[in-house]
């Protein structure tokens, strides 16, 4: 498949997800309907549509939030506590961080992003001559749907109870409505995180079809290595057969007279030219995760961040509503449930497949030591570019790390889910 310069072909979940965020602003390019799904390209206007609407939707949220506390704060349903202030502003702010980072470096993003595509894109047609290809759209596909599906559920279910409570209570409902443009924001936000992750998931299953290469390639090497060990075995106990049937004094007749066999040098598969092209698919996965880490750097720190303040907020609230009698009714603590819900399938949606694409790559160096240990010193060449390769998996080493401030692993869920029990004890005791 070829595509003029800077222009790539997508379609599936990745080509829905592209398609959302372009009309959130995120994403500035232009589409063309093609055979194989959509060809994309960087636009300049669609960058000028974005920027404006990421600063509307910061400034409205900002502006929503100001007014609340300063005007009339004891007649807020939001901002009606000191505590509740200090939340709602952190709050609005890291998400309106999140979205005008997104925004206003959208134009260089998608120049990389159509960059690293088209490397995934060649990356996938090398591997078809070793691996056929399968489709993961469909899981994909729902992946992203249940995801969105369940965002925009839970954010505008919150919503419309904020405000049946305001309207109930006669309480700033001209000033209430404007934190509409927040919750647009939070629906932005996880528009940007499956950005993200699609294009991890991506880079993890090229690293999945790389290792299934090379395991069929181990698998190679293993029968052949076990043919000639079976070979030796014969011919030790055929020669053994003659030592024990023989009178010692004619052992050198016998000797002599044995047959001289030879072990035939079959073709493998894993010829050096495959092995070396697969090394060039792992050097090229590891270009393109530098470029993810160049990228998507400042707006996944800022998305990690929301992420952490909001798995924070979401117990601050449940404990805010079943204490207090004023704030409190039937459907809040399910609410709550379901934020939670989100935000933590939200953590395992950037991390996970980080960690699976970081466990994969530690698999190939076992992979390739298992090869250059099993295979036949007959195959000098071969072993010569294994050690390559191998040289590769040691100088080449990557991982994702955000503005090289943290790997993404599953120690992070698990320190943040330290930090938030360690928040929980101390509000407990409070």
């Amino acid at each position: 498949m070829t595509s003029p310069r800077g222009q790539c072909v997508v379609s599936g979940a990745l080509g829905l997800v592209l398609r959302m965020s372009q009309i959130a602003g995120v994403a500035p390019l232009g589409f063309q309907k093609v055979r194989e799904g959509w060809r994309v390209h960087v636009s300049t206007a669609a960058s000028l549509y974005g920027r404006v609407l990421g600063f509307i939707l910061c400034a409205m949220s900002v502006t929503a939030i100001t007014v609340d506390i300063c005007y009339q704060p004891e007649n807020s349903f939001r901002t009606r506590m000191n505590s509740s202030r200090v939340v709602w502003v952190a709050d609005v702010g890291v998400v309106g961080l999140v979205v005008g980072t997104a925004t206003f470096t959208g134009l260089n993003r998608m120049r990389s992003f159509t960059s690293y595509l088209l490397h995934l894109q060649k990356i996938n047609l090398k591997l078809n001559y070793y691996y056929p290809k399968q489709s993961h759209e469909r899981s994909r596909m729902l992946i992203v749907i249940a995801s969105m599906t369940l965002t925009v559920f839970t954010i505008f279910l919150d919503y419309g109870i904020f405000m049946y409570h305001v309207v109930n209570e006669n309480k700033k409902v001209a000033l209430s409505s404007l934190y509409v443009f927040y919750n647009i924001s939070s629906v932005v936000l996880q528009i940007i995180l499956l950005q993200f992750s699609q294009i991890a998931t991506s880079v993890c299953i090229a690293v999945e079809r790389l290792n299934k290469c090379l395991k069929g390639m181990l698998q190679e090497v293993l029968n052949n290595s076990s043919d000639v060990n079976n070979f030796i075995t014969q011919k030790e106990k055929l020669a053994n057969s003659y030592l024990y049937s023989v009178p010692f004094k004619s052992i050198n007749n016998v000797i002599d007279t044995l047959p001289v066999c030879k072990v035939p040098i079959e073709p493998m598969k894993s010829s050096p030219p495959a092995i070396r092209c697969l090394a060039l698919v792992y050097c090229s996965i590891c270009d393109v995760v530098r470029q993810v880490n160049s990228s998507f750097g400042l707006v996944l720190v800022a998305l990690l961040l929301s992420l952490l303040l909001h798995l924070v907020i979401t117990p601050y609230h449940v404990i805010t509503n079943i204490f207090n009698a004023d704030r409190s009714d039937c459907s809040s603590p399910s609410l709550q449930v379901n934020w939670a819900i989100m935000h933590f399938s939200n953590l395992m949606l950037i991390i996970e497949p980080c960690h699976r694409t970081h466990e994969g790559m530690e698999y190939t160096k076992h992979l390739i030591s298992q090869m250059t240990r099993f295979t036949p010193p007959k195959y000098d060449a071969l072993l010569t570019e294994l050690e390559m390769f191998f040289r590769h998996l040691m100088m080449n080493e990557f991982t994702y790390a955000p503005l090289k401030l943290f790997p993404l692993n599953r120690m992070l869920i698990v320190t943040i889910l330290g930090s938030i029990t360690t928040y929980l004890v101390v509000m407990i005791q409070l």
